[in-house]
This record gives structure tokens, C-alpha cells and sequence, in this order.
């Protein structure tokens, strides 16, 4: 075989699956997500606390934020068996289930 009959087969062999480079631009793609769904937290935080006075919106944006980082660290402990990753999205998901609370409190406070 030649390389072009080896690299033809490869091709073949991995048809539909993504290869390293589109995988490490995948995982560079999700942190950057996460990141300006933190900073996107953080400035709804400050525009419901101190301008708009509803505090429900940063409890609603924290709940989904959290719960994203936490799934999301719970699948990573689930491929790659860290347990700082299990940690991480226990303690993310409580934070996510606290400020759901917060926000049904929040929310049903001010429908009464």
C-alpha cells in the first residue's frame, strides 16, 4: 500500500467522526462559552441588583449558568473518572438547586 491508499483508507475508516483538531476546537469553543456565560452572569448580576432591582434575573441567569457548568463537569468526570471534576459539578448543581430556590422565593414574593 501507498500513503495515498493508507490515507484513503483512514479517511474511510473515520468517515463522520471528528478528528483531533475539530475536537481540541470543540473543547476551546466550550470553555470560551462558559466564560462569556460567567461574564454575562456577572453583568446581569450587577444591572438586576443595582439599577433594575430584580434580583430574581441574577438568580434565574446564576441557576442556568451553574447547572451548565455543572452537567457539564459531571460528564467529564464520567469519561475521564477525575474526581475533582465529580466535586466541581456536585458543588455547581447545589449552587444551581440554591439559587433555584432563590428564585421561586424571589418570585413568588413578588406575586403576592
Amino acid at each position: 500500500m501507498n500513503k495515498e491508499d493508507i490515507l484513503e483508507q483512514s479517511r474511510q475508516e473515520n468517515w463522520g467522526k471528528p478528528d483531533e483538531l475539530e475536537v481540541t476546537a470543540l473543547g476551546k469553543a466550550a470553555r470560551m462559552g462558559m466564560l462569556v456565560g460567567g461574564v454575562i452572569c456577572l453583568v446581569l448580576f450587577e444591572l438586576s441588583t443595582m439599577i433594575w432591582n430584580r434580583p430574581d434575573i441574577a438568580s434565574a441567569a446564576w441557576m442556568i449558568y451553574l447547572a451548565m457548568i455543572g452537567s457539564n463537569n459531571l460528564v467529564l468526570y464520567k469519561h475521564l473518572k477525575q474526581e475533582s471534576k465529580l466535586l466541581l459539578g456536585i458543588l455547581c448543581l447545589a449552587g444551581a438547586l440554591f439559587f433555584m430556590v432563590s428564585f421561586i422565593a424571589l418570585v413568588s414574593h413578588e406575586g403576592s
